[in-house]
């Protein structure tokens, strides 16, 4: 019983979606005379007259589909040139970033060339940093 009550489901769905489509409207009067105006049918102890919001006219959804259809074109060219705006900003950035690190390799290849011999940092093979001849062991103990 069960799996015939699951297929009935979707179809009883797909029978009121429809009628949820044509967006209705209720009026419903209480007995003290107060209104109310909403979607879903008025409970029982209420006088309930249905509203059916008009159909646009054909000619007025045509000229609508067809604004909404410009102004998605004219949204989809505009986010094209933001994108490619951006991109090549970025471009540019790299560009800029690649032109300062070839002048600071140049400028550091002209300041080693130009560097006297004399200055040039010297490390020993024993990690003590100075020039040759300079470097004296401690003297030993005892002697």
């Amino acid at each position: 019983m069960r799996p015939v009550l699951a297929a009935l489901v979707p179809v009883a769905l797909a029978i009121v979606s429809p009628g949820a489509a044509a967006q209705s409207l209720y009026k419903c009067t209480q007995a003290g005379g107060r209104v109310t105006y909403q979607e879903t049918p008025c409970l029982a102890d209420r006088v309930q007259k249905r509203l059916d919001a008009p159909r646009p006219a054909e000619r007025e959804e045509e000229v609508a589909r067809r604004l909404l259809e410009r102004e998605a074109a004219q949204g989809s060219e505009l986010a094209g040139r933001f994108a490619h705006d951006a991109r090549d900003r970025e471009l540019a950035r790299q560009r800029e970033r690649e032109a300062i690190a070839r002048e600071e390799r140049l400028r550091r290849q002209r300041e080693k060339e130009n560097r006297p011999i004399e200055d040039v940092p010297w490390e020993s093979p024993w990690g003590f940093p100075a020039k040759p001849g300079l470097a004296k062991p401690p003297p030993r103990p005892g002697k």
